[in-house]
């Protein structure tokens, strides 16, 4: 009989797999590299150190900021101090207004200079944070461009990351099936690579189609349980659609009459044939979209062999 199914509309489509982030570790300062701690292939956490740099020079830059700071700052104090005592000799008329602000005016230049002094000071520290370079994030070490001793500049890559902890699969899906694909659709994915599935969901959708080979590019966000690298190819299944609650029959037991799809419904004994239309199929199961009801007993096997008002014999129904 015709049973009830949720059908879905599915796509397949080829792809690789690839990372939400692969950064380019690269100097932000000059100087030779005096140390490093990881390798190609090695885990880092983000904060850890992976490059030093030679730092005296950032080092004595440092120790002169700070001391040109505390110079500056001892200016300023002598100077407000001054000031103050002028501004008291000034209510008896001790001193003249012009001595008074020519006090006020160097007490300005020597506080501009207490805040230059700072951001240098301040300037200093970062370079010299900057002689030592961190991870930015959880990663592992892709590729490694340079050695202890190198001298590099500014912009020079020193190391190569690639997160595998959050990966998307980039498919390549027929232009035809473009419109059908939104944001949030389900998708199996498949890596020969590791013989696992994986469930995914679109993220995003290519608003160009490619050249020659006419096809749309699909980004799949998952959760990478798996174990899965970067670069790997994948198999996918997207589900594009899905109705529930459909009538559907055996594959099987449609066939083609007259340029009309039919099937067979026994009674009685005899086969009758029935003109059907039908929608989606999914494997071995094809949408009925009229022609038939639930309570119909459909012939499955040898639908080929047999012709409308056929004497046939039931000999097992199909389990639903």
């Amino acid at each position: 009989m015709p049973e009830r199914q949720t059908l879905r509309q599915t796509a397949k489509a080829l792809g690789v797999i690839e990372t939400e982030d692969s950064p380019s570790i690269a100097a932000e300062i000059s100087g030779r590299i005096v140390k490093i701690t990881v390798d190609e292939g090695a885990k880092v956490t983000r904060g850890d150190v992976m490059v030093e740099l030679d730092n005296r020079q950032q080092q004595l830059e440092l120790a002169s900021s700070e001391a040109q700071l505390r110079r500056f700052q001892v200016l300023a104090d002598n100077q407000e101090r001054k000031y103050g005592r002028l501004q008291a000799l000034a209510r008896s008329q001790s001193v003249s207004n012009e001595t008074l602000q020519d006090a006020a005016a160097q007490l300005r230049t020597y506080e501009t200079e207490v805040d230059i002094a700072t951001q240098q000071l301040a300037l200093s520290r970062l370079q010299l944070t900057r002689t030592k370079i961190l991870s930015p994030l959880d990663a592992q070490v892709s590729a490694r461009h340079r050695s202890v001793g190198d001298y590099v500049n500014p912009g020079t890559t020193l190391l190569d990351l690639v997160a595998t902890d959050r990966l998307r699969a980039r498919l390549y899906l027929p232009e035809r099936h473009a419109a059908l694909v939104k944001q949030g659709q389900p998708v199996e994915l498949f890596s020969p690579a590791s013989q696992q599935r994986i469930q995914g969901t679109v993220i995003g959708t290519n608003p160009a189609v490619a050249g020659a080979s006419r096809v749309v590019a699909v980004l799949v966000g998952f959760s990478n349980s798996a174990g899965w690298m970067p670069g790997a190819s994948v198999d996918a299944t997207i589900v594009l659609d899905e109705r529930s609650n459909v009538l559907v029959v055996p594959k099987l037991s449609i066939a083609s009459r007259h340029g009309a799809q039919v099937v067979f419904v026994e009674e009685g004994g005899v086969a009758e044939e029935r003109q059907i239309d039908t929608g989606w199929q999914e494997g071995q199961w094809v949408q009925v979209l009229s022609g038939l009801d639930e309570e119909d007993r459909v012939i499955v096997d040898g639908t080929y062999q047999i012709s409308d008002k056929s004497t046939v014999t039931v000999v097992a129904e199909q389990a639903p």
